[in-house]
């Protein structure tokens, strides 16, 4: 780090000698941009040397572009109940619409508020 000589820290006026030392200090201490990697400046992961190789999942975010990952059966992206395997056998009640079971609930429930 360069030294600089303030005239708040000496208490008094700086000489000439004592600017241009402050000068030259500066100048000797800067950094030659020429001497940094081109990546110091642009910043792009592209100029890095020495790199890792990344893998395609790493930029597309893709699940398929995973290697090793496991195969998910098609549920998993549809969501869709009749694309599920080994579901049970439901009764018929299960496709009626819920409307059919009304009237037979507010009985039920009429007939065990009189008790």
């Amino acid at each position: 780090m360069a030294t600089i000589v303030t005239r708040a820290g000496k208490g008094s006026p700086l000489t000439h000698a004592e600017v241009d030392a402050n000068f030259n200090n500066l100048n000797t201490d800067k950094v030659d941009s020429s001497a940094l990697a081109t990546v110091a400046t642009s910043g792009l992961y592209s100029d890095l040397s020495g790199a890792p190789t990344l893998a395609t999942v790493a930029t597309s975010g893709l699940y398929s572009d995973l290697s090793g990952a496991p195969s998910l059966a098609t549920v998993a992206t549809t969501g869709a109940y009749s694309d599920l395997t080994g579901t049970p056998t439901l009764g018929t009640a299960a496709a009626a619409d819920t409307t059919d079971f009304d009237a037979a609930g507010t009985a039920l429930a009429l007939a065990i508020a009189l008790g």
